[in-house]
Formats: structure tokens, C-alpha cells, sequence
């Protein structure tokens, strides 16, 4: 996904502008080596580099990009993070885009470990709702709540570009289910191919 990419430059050109205003040397000095830790941390997190990440996000507490720092910490090692320490990022962070960022991936996240309990409990919090995959397994915990979610799930089957966990497990489970055909499924798989 590029959209975060550019983002987080864009923070960091007009963060690293901003700090050569500050008004003393001193400032300055403590701006700069901030700010160098933080472009040090974005390629870090880059490379996913979870130890230099551990150690470098200290030194960037009370920076302006602090909330991107501690996303790349976390989001690097998010296949082992614990609900806890997720939900204390979610709400330190509170009402930030990384907030949201944070909260997609570990809806992706909840999904792949088949977490139905934390996800459903999770999902409505998601502000963005800009990720199909997600979407996907929303509508599989609507459909494990009794719902119908044929047409839904089919709209979002059919639209995928590429297939992802989230949308073969829908499909997968409403297949069993009988509440979509097989036949329904090849389209996808035919679409694709054409693509």
C-alpha cells in the first residue's frame, strides 16, 4: 500500500521543515538529533529491523511524528503483539491516522489468527473501512451471527484483484454453507485470469 508511504514522508519533509524555525541552538540540536532518529527509524522500519525499532523509539518521545514512531515499532512485530499492548498504542493514540492504520492491521491481523471474538468487538472502531480484505471478514462474522450476507459478499469476492485470505475464507465458508455457489467462485477465478 503506497498511500501510508507517502504519507509518512510528507510528515517527515514538513516535521524536518518545521524544526529548522525553532528559535535557539540548543533546539535546534535536540530537534535535529529527533529528527534523525526518525528518518533512521523509517528506514529501519523499511528494512523491518524490529530491534533497532525497540531501541530507537525512546529517544523520540514528545517528537510531532512520535504517533508514526510507535506505529512502525508496533506494526513490525504485530504477528506477536498481544491484544494489551495493541489496545494501549490504539488508545494513546487516539483519534490519529496511525490510530486507524494501526487498527486495520490488526483486523488483518485478528482475521489470520481467526479471532472472531476480538475482531468483532474491534471492527466497529474501524473509522477508515478501506480495506477489502477486512471488509471480508466482517462480513464472515455477520454470517457466523445468522446474517445474510450473500449479495455483500459476493460484490466484495467479485471486486478483488488479487485474492486474499479474508475474502477465500468468505467464499470458502459460504460455499460449505451452501449460501453461494461454486460456480460463483470460478467467475471470480475466470475474471481474474482475464485481468
Amino acid at each position: 500500500m503506497q498511500f501510508p508511504a507517502i504519507l509518512t514522508s510528507i510528515a517527515l519533509i514538513g516535521a524536518l521543515t518545521v524544526s529548522t524555525f525553532t528559535p535557539t541552538y540548543a533546539q535546534n540540536r535536540d530537534i535535529s538529533r529527533a529528527d534523525a532518529v526518525l528518518l533512521d527509524m523509517s528506514q529501519s522500519y523499511k528494512n523491518r529491523d524490529r530491534k533497532r525499532l525497540i531501541a530507537l523509539l525512546p529517544q523520540v518521545r514528545g517528537h510531532v511524528l512520535e504517533p508514526w514512531a510507535a506505529y512502525w515499532e508496533l506494526r513490525v512485530r504485530l504477528d506477536q503483539a498481544q491484544s494489551d499492548e495493541v489496545q494501549a498504542f490504539l488508545q494513546r493514540y487516539a483519534g490519529t491516522y496511525q490510530e486507524d492504520r494501526l487498527r486495520n492491521d490488526w483486523l488483518l491481523e485478528l482475521g489470520k489468527r481467526r479471532d472472531w471474538v476480538n475482531f468483532r468487538a474491534e471492527f466497529p472502531r474501524f473509522r477508515m473501512n478501506d480495506d477489502r480484505e477486512v471488509s471480508c471478514y466482517a462480513l464472515l462474522t455477520q454470517h457466523q451471527a445468522g446474517q445474510d450476507v450473500r449479495s455483500a459478499a459476493l460484490a466484495a469476492w467479485y471486486a478483488q484483484r488479487e485474492l486474499d485470505d479474508g475474502c477465500a475464507l468468505l467464499a470458502h465458508t459460504l460455499i460449505e454453507a451452501g449460501t453461494i455457489q461454486p460456480d460463483d467462485a470460478w467467475q471470480e477465478a475466470r475474471l481474474s485470469l482475464e485481468a
